[in-house]
């Protein structure tokens, strides 16, 4: 009913996290990374190759055109500015939503090293099944189990939907598999005003032990049966 309904979740899972001893500077407190000296802050540096020059990235600072010295790298996170750690965020699950179904959450994934947006978070939707419906889209699917008076006889039976019972009414002469819709009692549909369709399908119980009494009418049945068979096939002989 989540699903169909939807929710809020909050799910918890392991990715990079800032450095907080270090405020995910990748430096001790209050120490200041120094200018790289071999790239002058630059970041690159000039080469020479044959008879041309091309940049590359710094060597010494590795393009971030800081460096820091050795024994002022933060413990925590060692100089990586990141650690892993656990993180929670708030999932507002749409109504309508289907199994296999991704949801992007933007920043809310793990930590930059660079100090930019955390990045997106994906997350796929599992629906676990229901012991009562059966899914197809916004349509919905459940079973509903006639006695073989009903199924012969016809009647009303209480039928569950989305939003509770509902009386359904059995045509005489039913047979196992046929099935009913009602409009508009399934699933609402993502961005829209309309709803999918309930279908209701028949099965037809038949009883595995019988009282004297209903044996004796169940008999007379055959017999009234087999009468009426005998003389549609003496109808039929004669013509």
């Amino acid at each position: 009913m989540e699903a169909v309904q939807g929710s809020t979740k909050t799910v918890t899972f392991q990715t990079h996290l800032p450095c907080e001893p270090c405020g995910g500077r990748g430096v001790a407190p209050g120490v200041k990374p120094e200018k790289c000296t071999r790239c002058k802050g630059l970041g690159t540096i000039s080469m020479q190759q044959g008879p041309f020059m091309v940049q590359i990235t710094c060597p010494q600072c590795h393009g971030e055109r800081e460096i820091v010295p050795p024994k002022y790298i933060c413990k925590s996170c060692k100089g990586r500015r990141v650690v892993l750690g656990t993180k929670s965020v708030k999932l507002n699950i749409v109504p309508g939503v289907d199994n296999d179904e991704t949801i992007k959450v933007s920043r809310s994934g793990g930590a930059d090293p660079d100090g930019n947006q955390p990045g997106d978070l994906f997350i796929v939707i599992k629906v676990r099944e229901d012991p009562v419906f059966r899914r197809e889209g916004a349509d919905i699917h459940v079973d509903a189990v006639l006695s073989i008076t009903q199924a012969i006889l016809g009647g009303t039976i209480q039928v569950p939907t989305l939003t509770g019972d509902v009386v359904v009414k059995v045509r005489s002469g039913t047979q196992p598999g046929q099935k009913v819709v009602l409009k508009k009692k399934g699933i609402k549909t993502r961005n829209s005003y309309s709803f999918g369709d309930q279908y209701v399908h028949f099965n037809v119980s038949i009883p595995s032990n019988l009282t004297p009494r209903q044996s004796e009418l169940i008999e007379e049945f055959a017999k009234e049966e087999q009468g009426e068979y005998d003389k549609r096939a003496t109808a039929g002989a004669s013509v």
